[in-house]
């Protein structure tokens, strides 16, 4: 069951390169991830939101991801963004119609040029913030990340919590795997994805890993007291993180371009 979920759905993990996407600073990319989700939200026509979804394309391609590990690690994605299409096709009726079909004697299906569009932009809007956020998750070093946000003002405290976090993930990745792997070997089966495994899943998988997770918890709670964690209002860094000349202009230069492309399409179609 836990096999079937971790090839379901797609682990968010930061994947080390060398590339200009991967060597940008934290703070500019997250300010550009921003910007790019405020302008798929804002701008809502098909064009531009096609557009939008080749923008992101084009940055798969040059962070080395490239559009198959695209399609590989958002199948999901894409096929919860057919639905949304699909719903939308169906519920909205105004428009032109495009195309009548006889599903049944009794049920006849309308699609409509309005639904289809709306759809289309929906689902293109649903992508695009989705696969975005996947990117920058994908080639941002996440203690960089929370190194930086705490050098630009971020209180320590809270950055400890958030880099704490990200820490724990693999470790309760492997915790998971070694508890299933104990399960298993005392003969419970726990491959499949019914209703009853499931629920067999939960009882046997869950259980030991949130015990496991409280006891980690307790040992950093007391690991912190001891070491006098918040003592002092600022903390020092081994590295500093500053952000250049040149990278406050890419930030810049790719405002500009969302913003102005976003605004011509909109008014040009």
């Amino acid at each position: 069951m836990a096999r079937g979920l971790k090839n379901l759905f797609p682990g968010l993990a930061y994947m080390p390169g060398d590339t200009a996407v991967h060597r940008l600073h934290p703070l500019p990319k997250l300010l550009l991830l921003i910007i790019y989700s405020t302008s798929v939200i804002v701008f809502s026509h098909v064009v531009t939101a096609l557009a939008l979804f080749f923008v992101l394309l084009v940055f798969y391609g040059i962070s080395g991801l490239g559009p198959g590990f695209f399609l590989r690690k958002l199948r999901v994605i894409l096929l919860f963004g057919l639905l949304i299409m699909l719903i939308q096709v169906i519920s909205v009726r105004q428009g032109y119609l495009l195309l009548e079909y006889a599903v049944f004697s009794s049920i006849t299906l309308r699609i409509w040029s309005a639904g289809a569009v709306a759809g289309l932009v929906m689902m293109l809007r649903f992508i695009n913030i989705i696969a975005s956020s996947y990117l920058f998750v994908s080639t941002t070093d996440p203690n960089k990340l929370v190194y930086a946000l705490m050098q630009a003002g971020l209180p320590y405290r809270y950055g400890f919590a958030l880099i704490t976090s990200l820490r724990f993930i693999p470790v309760f990745t492997r915790e998971l795997t070694i508890i299933r792997n104990a399960q298993m070997a005392k003969g419970i089966d726990l491959e499949g994805m019914s209703p009853g495994k499931i629920l067999r899943a939960v009882k046997y998988l869950l259980t030991p890993l949130v015990i496991c997770a409280l006891n980690k918890v307790d040992y950093l709670a007391v690991s912190m007291e001891s070491r006098a964690f918040g003592l002092y209002s600022g903390r020092s860094y081994l590295f500093k993180q500053s952000v250049d000349k040149k990278e406050w202009l890419i930030l810049a230069t790719g405002t500009i371009l969302l913003l102005a492309g976003g605004i011509f399409l909109t008014h040009c179609f």
